[in-house]
């Protein structure tokens, strides 16, 4: 049995790493150059997205499916609130216009001649980008769109909690097209996901005193010192008194630091992953160290989380580390050079993995948070490196990734 995993692991990682195309076996790659915005007075991203999609497959396509998955958040009629609804939940049913989300601003060139789009018969959280000219066999489209995001109140794995931002499925991203064909799926709350591999070059430009946790190594020299300075990082909510319309006063609760007038653009990249994710909050105490795995080699641990749950988020920086140090002894050594876990809102569960970066929900109890983090970095494993369908195979990645958080 323990064998199985690893084997699997040993012919994704070749397959990954060495070729995307062998004789038997291909996979698409989508490489992504994606430049955004964040606009934390609108809660809004606005960014420019360049894709190089090259078909390892042997067929001659004509279209390829976009998933736009803000979309799933604009109104009631979406998988995921149908979904939400089945499961008793009508929080986002009931949510007013200010809380929903989507994405628009869409202007899609294939090779820099203007591609049309076609709904999904069901799902608005999915297109069709008709190609201008078919793409053969071994063929490259450079695929590019300007894009706005209204990000909404946080009601799954991505949005918002007042100038907290968790920044996941967030911008306009390829289908799978394998030996079954292609894979457009609705975004879900229950039920994850399949995306093609590729390298992510990202430029975020947001407020200068936000601590941003990303996918993929940062570039900054300047930001990677300053953020070893927010090691002993504090803030406490203050209480304002305001003025109200009637001539009155109230208390109001001031959440967030003020943001700065200055902004900062960041620079991360990261090779052969199939997705990227980020995290923004003014209040986030960073701690970063090294961590010699097993093989001798070192790579770079952050964990990320607001001040006031210092006490709490005390030790995870050592739980980090030895799930990564765990899992690379049991399955295979770690790929990758940073991996980070970070505090944030989320509804979807105690925590959601992304290649590189995990995001754990509020918890309390020091056992639960240390299995949480040991589980959460485990699906770099699965399904981060062995990248199954799974929403069609969950047991690939939950049922494995579980099996070695029992042994």
């Amino acid at each position: 049995m323990r064998s199985i995993p690893f084997i699997l692991l040993i012919l994704c990682c070749g397959i990954s790493r060495i070729s995307f195309s062998q004789a038997g076996y291909w996979q698409q790659e989508v490489n992504y150059s994606i430049d955004v915005s964040l606009d934390d007075r609108k809660h809004s991203l606005d960014g420019f997205e360049r894709m190089e999609y090259i078909n390892h497959s042997p067929d001659t396509l004509k279209f390829i499916w976009i998933h736009l998955w803000p979309n799933a958040y604009k109104n009631d009629k979406t998988a995921f609130t149908d979904q939400q609804l089945e499961n008793g939940n009508t929080d986002f049913y009931f949510s007013t216009k200010e809380q929903k989300g989507y994405i628009n601003k869409l202007d899609f060139k294939v090779n820099d001649v203007t591609a049309e789009t076609k709904d999904h018969p069901q799902h608005i959280d999915i297109v069709q980008l008709l190609l201008p000219s078919p793409l053969p066999p071994g063929g490259k489209a450079v695929i590019t769109t300007p894009f706005h995001v209204q990000l909404p109140d946080n009601f799954s794995r991505g949005g918002h909690k007042g100038e907290s931002y968790q920044v996941t499925q967030w911008y306009p991203k390829p289908a799978v097209y394998d030996q079954q064909g292609w894979h457009p799926m609705p975004y879900l709350d229950q039920g994850e996901f399949y995306s093609e591999f590729g390298n992510f070059d990202v430029n975020i430009t947001l407020p200068s005193n936000y601590v941003v946790a990303a996918t993929g190594e940062l570039q900054d020299a300047s930001e990677k010192q300053w953020l070893r300075s927010r090691k002993n990082f504090d803030w406490t909510a203050v209480k304002k008194k305001i003025k109200t319309k009637g001539g009155g006063y109230k208390t109001i609760r001031q959440e967030f630091p003020v943001s700065s007038a200055q902004t900062k653009t960041l620079h991360y990249r990261q090779d052969l992953v199939h997705d990227f994710a980020w995290f923004a909050d003014k209040r986030f105490i960073a701690e970063i160290d090294t961590c010699r795995l097993p093989s001798g080699k070192i790579i770079e641990v952050g964990t990320y989380y607001p001040s006031s749950q210092k006490a709490n988020w005390k030790n995870t920086l050592a739980y980090a580390k030895d799930a990564v140090r765990m899992r690379s002894e049991w399955i295979g050594e770690y790929p990758y050079g940073v991996v980070s876990v970070v505090q944030g809102a989320l509804e979807a569960g105690g925590g959601m993995e992304y290649p590189t970066i995990t995001v754990i929900g509020p918890i309390e109890n020091q056992k639960t948070l240390d299995r949480t983090i040991q589980h959460e970095i485990g699906h770099n494993w699965f399904y981060g490196i062995l990248a199954s369908n799974e929403r069609q195979y969950p047991w690939m990645d939950e049922g494995l990734n579980t099996y070695y958080d029992n042994r």
